[in-house]
């Protein structure tokens, strides 16, 4: 079995949770600074190119809210395998 070098709690996985929550309230003003031209960008390029970079991110947690899930419940890498003939 592989043990995950930190033991990842329930505590971990709430954290992580509400970063989500944040990264919410950014993106709104994100889209309210837009919506009332307080940001106003030289091209739809720069405003693209934002969103993609929010969408990288998200994905990134994402992929770290998977890996504290798999370490938590002992899946996939993580998980005991009781077919080893140790």
């Amino acid at each position: 079995m592989n043990k995950p070098i930190f033991d990842v709690t329930r505590f971990d996985i709430e954290q992580e949770i509400m970063e989500i929550g944040s990264f919410v309230n950014i993106l709104k003003q994100y889209a309210d600074a837009i919506y009332d031209g307080q940001y106003v960008s030289t091209s739809e390029d720069d405003i693209h190119t934002t969103l993609h970079g929010f969408a990288n991110l998200l994905d990134s947690h994402l992929d770290r809210m998977m890996e504290s899930h798999c370490k938590h419940y002992c899946l996939n890498q993580y998980s005991e395998n009781v077919f080893d003939d140790k």
